[in-house]
């Protein structure tokens, strides 16, 4: 097999869940793809997280494995809505501009904190900044930036940015108004998946969880 290819595997391999035997959990940081009775299924672990969400379900071709089931869980439980709220407010002296900021976590202490990136430049339809330097223990868990007068979505550009890194990413758009819009994802190495935000007296809550639990506390 070519050394590429190997390495590839190793990387990210693929597990057969057992039909009969127990399933055992991703242990170390990293993620895999699971074959199971129904599908294809991504893991994956961080510091910060555990997930597990299907890719690809089928139903026609019986398989001997077995079964899993969804999960996220959060190290650090859910999202501290002050700091939201923060950036929010940072977001509202910013507008019309966009701006960006970051949740950080540490893990040895389990603190978060909001950092605000170098900016390159920002103007009504877009924000370029540089990535800020962290602490060894520390890790980006929420990847935040505003959307000025506009709505909150995830636009092209969004996704293009995204692919690839493990983080929850949020919008916070109609700063202009009395009530705020938001949007808030998962992002799993290509993979979004919609989270609920519920953030009393700073916006509605965003979207449906798709079965995972509100992130905000």
């Amino acid at each position: 097999m070519d050394a590429r290819d190997i390495a590839l595997q190793q990387s990210a391999p693929v597990v057969a869940v057992p039909r009969y035997g127990g399933f055992t959990p991703l242990s170390d940081n990293g993620h895999r793809f699971l074959v199971t009775g129904d599908g294809l299924w991504l893991e994956a672990r961080r510091p910060w997280l555990y997930l597990r969400v299907p890719l690809a379900s089928q139903k026609s071709v019986p398989m001997p494995y077995g079964w899993v089931g969804r999960e996220l869980s959060l190290t650090f439980g859910k999202i501290p809505c002050h700091l939201v709220t923060e950036f929010y407010r940072y977001a509202l002296d910013r507008c019309p501009e966009e701006c960006v900021g970051w949740i950080v976590w540490n893990a040895t202490s389990g603190e978060m904190r909001l950092v605000f990136p170098p900016e390159v430049s920002a103007g009504c339809c877009h924000v370029r900044y540089h990535r800020p330097l962290l602490d060894e223990d520390e890790h980006l868990v929420v990847d935040l930036h505003s959307h000025g007068r506009l709505s909150a979505f995830f636009s092209i550009e969004d996704d293009r940015d995204d692919r690839g890194e493990f983080k929850i990413a949020g919008v916070i758009g109609n700063c202009d108004r009395g009530q705020c819009s938001t949007a808030f994802r998962l992002c799993a190495n290509g993979l979004f998946v919609p989270l609920a935000f519920d953030a009393t007296g700073l916006s509605d809550q965003a979207g449906g969880s798709d079965g995972y639990p509100s992130s905000c506390a």
